[in-house]
């Protein structure tokens, strides 16, 4: 059975404000939006579903009847489908109706991909549905997406806005409740790359397994807790800080050593050199350290290495590449 959907007139006051069913938008600036619906009115009518009692649920287009609602329109013109419609059908009136004009965020891809399990098999909603949602057909990514759905609402708006990347989200479903409500501060706070990440939640899921303590306990500590507050420092080095001192937990050798290859540098004036770049093997394992040269002519070349004659016979240099 086709259900169609009816070009109608309809009373904002009849909208069911309490069934929020096919609602996933999370809060966002409303003011583009309600700039143009003054400029040039609606120019796309939402969805809704009727309902009994000459009411109607709210299918797609949300943040539009709330925008006209705040402008003062007592009625707006929107596409009915009648009562009865099945949810399935909704769901992709709702999904086509956005996919291809504003797009979804990680948290609406992943609400979005737990509600499409109710009405389809994971392949259909691999091979169909994810590219709908601006995904690749993947297995991995839908995994991704269901493990975000079932975290704390705190890290799901860090998703929302792009904070929380899904390769962490789907680490952090596998900590206890308690874990990662404790680490919400950090992320919230903290300037975080995708790898940074995965780094932060990967030493210390090792450093809790290792000292036979919870995540939570690790990040109670006050040499963790005194990073957070605007009193710390700017943001870039508070996260630099927590995760060197992660780092010298997980692996207090391995940091010593690489403090002392640092400090070598300093001392021969290698480090942050503008045309000289000396690197260490990868984790001091292996034999080959790499020297990186930048020179403009065969003068600045030959002042180059002649510099580095004069290191190689540097009983530091000497030291530094015996770490």
């Amino acid at each position: 059975m086709i259900h169609t959907a009816s070009l109608q007139e309809i009373p904002l006051t009849a909208l069911d404000r309490a069934d929020r069913t096919f609602v996933f938008s999370t809060p966002g600036d409303l003011a583009p939006l309600e700039a143009s619906i003054r400029e040039v009115g609606m120019l796309n009518p939402p969805w809704v579903r009727a309902l009994d009692g000459d009411r109607f649920q709210v299918v797609a287009g949300g943040k539009r009847l709330q925008v006209v609602a705040q402008l003062g329109w007592r009625q707006a013109t929107a596409r009915v489908l009648p009562a009865g419609t099945p949810e399935a059908r909704c769901l992709l009136v709702y999904l086509h109706d956005n996919a291809y004009s504003r797009g979804f965020n990680p948290l609406e891809q992943a609400l979005l991909a737990v509600r499409l399990q109710q009405h389809w098999d994971r392949q259909t909603i691999i091979e169909k549905f994810l590219p709908c949602l601006g995904l690749a057909p993947s297995q991995v990514l839908l995994e991704r997406l269901l493990a975000l759905a079932v975290l704390e609402e705190p890290l799901q708006q860090l998703a929302a806005r792009g904070r929380l990347s899904l390769t962490a989200a789907q680490s952090l479903a596998s900590w206890e409740p308690q874990d990662r409500r404790a680490i919400v501060p950090f992320l919230e706070e903290l300037p975080w790359s995708q790898s940074k990440q995965e780094e932060f939640l990967q030493g210390l899921t090792l450093l809790a397994r290792r000292d036979g303590v919870s995540p939570a306990a690790i990040l109670s500590r006050e040499e963790f807790r005194q990073y957070l507050g605007e009193e710390a420092g700017t943001l870039p080095a508070k996260a630099a800080a927590v995760r060197l001192l992660l780092q010298k937990l997980v692996y207090p050798h391995f940091t010593k050593v690489l403090e002392g290859f640092r400090t070598g540098l300093q001392r021969l004036g290698l480090w942050h050199h503008p045309r000289l770049r000396l690197q260490p093997p990868p984790a001091f394992e292996g034999p080959d350290f790499h020297l990186e040269i930048k020179f403009r002519d065969a003068g600045e070349l030959q002042e180059l290495l002649e510099e580095l004659d004069r290191l190689a016979r540097d009983k530091i240099f000497a030291d530094l590449t015996r770490l």
